[in-house]
């Protein structure tokens, strides 16, 4: 949230959240990303919070 633009890799995420050494498995990442985009879409069903950046990761999402 305080860099919205940045773009984070799968592997900044799971070091970052599961303090472990990513090994190519982005199920975990994906999984976790999607659980997050199902519950802020509850919480504000007009509203987009995460966007994909294909082939890199993910952002807080700009209008």
């Amino acid at each position: 949230m305080e860099h919205p633009k940045k773009v984070y890799t799968k592997a900044n995420l799971y070091e970052t959240v599961w303090e472990d050494e990513y090994l190519g498995d982005d199920n975990a990442v994906k999984t976790h990303i999607s659980n997050l985009r199902n519950k802020l879409k509850k919480a504000s069903p007009l509203e987009q919070y995460i966007e994909t950046v294909w082939g890199i990761g993910y952002r807080m999402y700009k209008e």
